[in-house]
């Protein structure tokens, strides 16, 4: 993938003396050294470099290539990716006068199968997320904030909120690119990875405890999504039946209607409410991570 991911970059629509392409790699003995080192001896522009590294996770190594790069304008990839020809222009074009940020599209990889359950990324308009696997920094107000928190070393989640937060609360404006596309891998997922991944949220209180502006985008300030207010109601309605009266139970009735409502690219009422079903323990992850990470950094976030 990160050849694929290479040669896309080398293909770039954009003069190949105003760009370099930097690798940082937390070292895999699988054949990558090998494979991008023949790459970086065929020289040329742009410039292509290799960093051999073993950082304990994403975020030292985005840290590190940030670092050493040379642009006025940074901008983030990571190797499960592929940039379309104009993903440079469209991104730099964006950078306007006052703005420290722009996110670019991402789509699944139209080439691939998708899955029920799968690991991709899609963005079609501005998030809270500011995913690292396409977007573009503003080398000043990348460092003005000092980079990567260190609060982010060691995770595996979290870290590119943070910094995305961190600029927009620092003054700089954001800005979303809709032809600065990359297309993702479409990953197959385990049910129990699939499921394994909403613990990854638990980080959520931590990030709006260190960054409150994220409540603006947050559903009613205090939900990461509406989804997940309909199964916090929902919750409550189950304890309330249980406790009081059965009736309160229909409470919980805007869980499933939500999720029909949103149900992404399903389309066929049996997949949808298959779905549902699957994902109710999933939703219960989510639940109890947010409310372990919201006692354990004293801030609700559900």
């Amino acid at each position: 993938m990160v050849v694929r991911l290479i040669g896309s970059l080398l293909r770039q629509d954009y003069p190949a003396d105003r760009y370099e392409i930097i690798v940082v790699h937390n070292f895999t003995d699988d054949g990558t050294e090998e494979a991008i080192r023949a790459l970086v001896e065929q020289g040329g522009l742009p410039v292509l470099s290799y960093h051999r590294k073993a950082f304990s996770s994403p975020t030292p190594s985005r840290q590190f290539g940030a670092e050493i790069g040379r642009g006025s304008i940074i901008a983030f990839i990571d190797d499960d990716c592929e940039a379309t020809r104009g993903w440079i222009r469209a991104g730099v074009a964006a950078m306007t006068t006052g703005t420290g940020l722009v996110q670019g599209r991402t789509l699944p990889r139209p080439d691939q199968p998708r899955h029920f359950f799968e690991k991709t990324v899609t963005v079609t308009a501005p998030t809270p997320y500011f995913e690292t696997c396409n977007i573009f920094y503003r080398r000043e107000a990348f460092f003005g904030v000092g980079g990567f928190s260190t609060e982010f070393l060691d995770r595996f989640w979290g870290e590119d909120t943070d910094l995305g937060w961190k600029v927009v609360q620092s003054g700089w404006a954001r800005a979303f690119a809709s032809d600065a596309l990359v297309h993702h891998e479409v990953f197959r997922q385990t049910l129990l990875a699939w499921h394994r991944e909403a613990l990854n949220l638990r980080v959520w209180p931590l990030l709006v405890r260190l960054r409150p502006a994220i409540r603006q985008d947050l559903y009613c300030g205090y939900f990461v999504s509406r989804q997940s207010a309909a199964f916090a109601l929902a919750v409550g309605a189950a304890a309330g039946a249980a406790l009081l009266h059965p009736v309160l139970l229909l409470a919980a009735l805007p869980y499933p209607w939500i999720r029909t409502l949103e149900s992404g690219r399903y389309r066929n009422p049996l997949a949808i409410a298959a779905r549902i079903v699957v994902g109710l323990p999933r939703a219960a992850l989510i639940f109890g991570a947010l409310a372990y990470g919201s006692i354990r950094h004293r801030c609700l976030v559900l």
